[in-house]
């Protein structure tokens, strides 16, 4: 099958080369994943003359890892429209998931909505408001509409009301959006990833943010723990997988998982976090579809939740980024049909036609009547 990576190769300095260098290994490796699995693939660096030469091209197919569109992630919904439009079936969420899923207001009235806890909130368009009085310190200040922790630095934990309009502040200033003022729940940090759509979407092992040698008493995965290898704060962290928790917190947290990746619409693959309160609580503050799927490139690097995940639970890298590709297949009621290898011919002077080895056809499949998997966390 051919198929087009679509991802993005940072060209200029920015402020966040981390995130963005992680990004481009993410493109490459799904890219090395499918040709070995004997797909060709076309790598397609997303711009403005993208839509142009997919529509000129010849690709069945497209695995969908941009997150960016000049720079900004505001724009990635944009993408999944863009192949909407141009009919490529693909991978990951559609543009209505991506869109909602960026705004951390909207995920938390959807949720709120449906009964699901989410840490109270206000949100703040100018550091003049005055702050709701149900709302109690300590609170965490992030800004609405960002990923990859942008924002959410070591000082973002405010106690007090001085603290918190300079933060407020500093969030409009830096970033040109509201300010979200959550109730800082001060517990563990769990993140859960999803595979799969409807009735077989399963839950990964669940994995815990743990703390070592926390340089401040408000324990949060900053930027600075996430991307910034000389700073304190990443060397005091740690990813855990499995989680350390009861069995029947760990049962909550994946039926409550699978309900937010339903509710919003999540396809193929999804990662949901959490906080835990003091007492257990599970608390979801947000779900990030088509997330992070990186390959652990080293010890020294932070790993990506779910191809961690996946490694725990006896999934290779390839397997992974295979089992994402197959499900979005499966969802576009495609399959990939090897056919049999043709008996050689033989000619009237003797030679043999030698016949290709395999031939690759995609073919329409009827839909399938799904199965559970696991019966004690499938909705």
């Amino acid at each position: 099958m051919k198929v087009a990576i679509l991802s993005n190769l940072f060209k200029k300095e920015s402020d966040f080369k981390e995130v963005e260098d992680d990004l481009m290994e993410v493109g490459n490796a799904v890219k090395d994943a499918l040709e070995k699995a004997g797909h060709q693939t076309v790598f397609f660096d997303v711009n403005e003359t993208t839509f142009e030469q997919l529509r000129n091209s010849d690709v069945e197919f497209a695995f969908n890892v941009c997150e960016r569109f000049n720079g900004s992630s505001l724009f990635e919904p944009h993408i999944a429209s863009m192949l909407e439009l141009l009919n490529i079936p693909y991978t990951g969420s559609g543009p209505l998931t991506l869109a909602t899923c960026i705004n951390k207001v909207r995920v938390k009235e959807i949720l709120m909505h449906h009964g699901i806890l989410t840490p109270n909130y206000q949100v703040f368009y100018s550091r003049n408001k005055k702050l709701d009085p149900e709302l109690k310190f300590p609170l965490i200040v992030k800004p609405v509409c960002m990923d990859n922790s942008i924002g959410i630095t070591n000082e973002a934990v405010v106690h007090n009301e001085e603290d918190l309009k300079s933060r407020i502040s500093y969030i409009l200033r830096t970033y040109d959006q509201p300010a979200l003022v959550e109730e800082f729940i001060d517990g563990k940090e769990i993140t859960v990833g999803v595979l799969g759509n409807g009735r077989t979407a399963t839950v990964l092992p669940p994995a815990e943010v743990v703390f070592k040698d926390w340089p401040t008493d408000d324990k949060i995965y900053s930027y600075e723990a996430k991307w910034l290898k000389d700073t304190d704060a990443w060397t005091g962290v740690s990813v855990m997988c499995p989680a350390d928790l009861q069995k029947y917190q760990e049962y909550r947290i994946k039926r409550i998982a699978l309900q937010v990746y339903s509710i919003l619409g999540c396809r193929d693959y999804g990662r949901i976090d959490f906080r835990l309160s003091k007492e257990g609580v599970p608390y979801v503050l947000e779900l990030n579809p088509n997330p992070g799927i990186s390959p652990e490139l080293s010890i020294e690097e932070q790993p990506d939740f779910i191809p961690l995940s996946a490694s725990k639970s006896g999934m290779s890298y390839d397997e992974l980024i295979l089992k994402i590709f197959n499900e979005a297949l499966d969802r576009n009621n495609l399959t990939i049909k090897i056919m049999p290898i043709p008996k050689t011919i033989s000619t009237e002077n003797g030679k043999v036609k030698v016949a290709p080895e395999v031939t690759v056809q995609v073919e329409q499949s009827k839909p399938k009547e799904r199965t559970k998997i696991d019966p004690d966390i499938v909705l």
